[in-house]
């Protein structure tokens, strides 16, 4: 079976996803998921990706993205985690801050 014969799709922005290709013995489609380094692979040698399934995949993004929007404020740092982490911690600042209801 040559590169031409599978098809890959692309469905994360970490660059996993999964290939499919019709099997040679019984002709189903047989689909498999496909890491980082099986989708390197399969580039290098020569496969395809499936236009269809990343333009799917970009245009269900780009909606998620219209429904919500960025909150506005500067974006978040590794020491806003940090102090947040600490704040998880800490059970008397944490109920001092949220709202009592």
């Amino acid at each position: 079976m040559g590169p031409e014969a599978i098809l890959l799709s692309i469905r994360d922005r970490a660059g996993e996803g999964s290939y499919r290709f019709a099997c040679p013995t019984c002709t189903h489609t047989i689909e498999k998921p496909a890491d980082r380094k099986v989708v390197a692979l399969l580039l290098s040698a020569g496969v395809e990706l499936d236009e269809k399934a990343r333009q799917a995949e970009q245009t269900a993004h780009d909606e998620m993205a219209e429904l919500e929007p960025r909150p506005a404020g500067p974006p978040l740092t590794v020491d806003d985690l940090i102090t947040f982490h600490f704040l998880l911690e800490d059970d008397e600042e944490l109920s001092r801050l949220l709202p009592r209801g």
